[in-house]
């Protein structure tokens, strides 16, 4: 359910069943993981035939956001359009992110976020290693982890499809921390070249795990607060805000 959902890439196996919304949100962290490591395997093909940094990180910008059928993208400009303009009024935000309209404020956005994106991707893909495959997948994987949690865990809009579903528990949450600390733990090892504990890793990983986190709760909590609830807008937004930061924290790490 989640990979049909989420993922561009048609699922083998079709199926829905609304009393399992929860479970499939549990699960959502895995399909971070699935898209890093497809990215991945574009980064060695381009790596390999030789193509230059900037058309691999372009390609591999391009890639990531037609893997997630632009789904988070569009929840990134509604928050964009919805939030920038500091109305007063939270009705009139709820209104605008409703809006099928593309305003001013998240072509602004769109824009500004793509030029990022795009070149901490490049500073990324200058030479293929293992250690940048591990923190991509860390990255994709800890994002969504995060939107699992503010999803399961935060008071759902009235308007959300969230509010049609059961109220969360910590129970619902445990598949995505499994998810998370299996991610984390191979990323370490795989960077420490087989050691289960080396600073170096723990360093890499942790720092663009913290970024993530950080930004994902500060966007969640702030988007939260100004539209009165979570829908999936606001998991969309905090999803690539808090990869954008993500990036920034690889392209300074790897330098």
């Amino acid at each position: 359910m989640a990979w049909g959902m989420f993922c561009w890439i048609p699922c083998p196996y079709k199926q829905w069943r609304e009393e399992d919304r929860l479970a499939q949100i549990g699960m959502f962290p895995l399909v971070g993981t699935f898209i890093g490591l497809i990215l991945c395997l574009c980064w060695w093909i381009l790596s390999y035939i030789g193509a230059g940094m900037i058309i691999t990180g372009c390609l591999m910008t391009g890639i990531y956001f037609l893997l997630t059928g632009f789904i988070h993208m569009d929840g990134f400009m509604d928050c964009s359009d919805a939030i920038m303009p500091r109305h007063p009024d939270m009705e009139k935000r709820r209104r605008i992110l409703k809006d099928s309209h593309v305003g001013a404020f998240a072509v602004i956005c769109l824009a500004m976020m793509l030029a990022i994106f795009t070149g901490a991707m490049i500073e990324i893909a200058d030479g293929f290693s293992i250690k940048g495959c591990c923190l991509l997948v860390v990255l994709f994987t800890t994002s969504r982890f995060m939107s699992a949690l503010e999803v399961l865990m935060s008071e759902p809009m009235e308007t959300s499809q969230y509010a049609k579903a059961p109220a969360g528990t910590w129970k619902d949450v445990i598949p995505a921390f499994v998810i998370m600390l299996v991610v984390l733990g191979c990323a370490e090892w795989l960077i420490s070249g087989g050691s289960w504990w080396s600073l170096i890793a723990e360093l890499y990983s942790n720092a663009v795990f913290v970024v993530v986190v950080i930004v994902a709760l500060v966007t969640a909590r702030n988007d939260i607060k100004k539209l009165g609830g979570m829908n999936g807008d606001i998991s969309g937004h905090l999803i690539t805000m808090s990869e954008l930061f993500g990036l920034i924290c690889m392209a300074l790490i790897m330098r």
